[in-house]
């Protein structure tokens, strides 16, 4: 997998990994992340066989705002995913897991309980 993530509300910034994956069924997905909960959220990762990845992210996106994410991939299009946010503590939360065909997102929305797509 290939993310890249920028935000788009004032400043811009970039994440990549490179993970492989045994298929080639997907890639070049491009999709939001809108943040329509009170909370920070600090972090997206991605699950595959049960393994998790580093967080794609290394911004925070602030409740109300949505982040650009190009999805360069090779692998099934259902993958899982969670979002983290920041707690009042400083520490961060993991939200549940949720299964998502990557190929027909548009967004992915996160309103403080779960994370859902269209």
């Amino acid at each position: 997998m290939k993310f890249i993530a920028t935000k788009s509300v004032a400043a811009l910034a970039a994440a990549a990994l490179l993970i492989s994956a045994p298929m080639t069924l997907a890639a070049g997905m491009k999709f939001d992340i809108k943040n329509d909960s009170g909370y920070i959220i600090d972090g997206f990762y991605t699950g595959e066989n049960g393994d998790w990845s580093a967080n794609w992210m290394n911004f925070k996106l602030d409740g109300g705002e949505t982040a650009n994410m190009e999805f360069n991939y090779d692998g099934p299009c259902d993958i899982e995913f969670y979002v983290s946010w920041e707690a009042e503590d400083g520490s961060s939360i993991k939200g549940e897991e949720t299964s998502i065909n990557i190929c027909e997102a548009n967004t992915i929305y996160f309103d403080g309980k779960q994370a859902t797509y269209d």
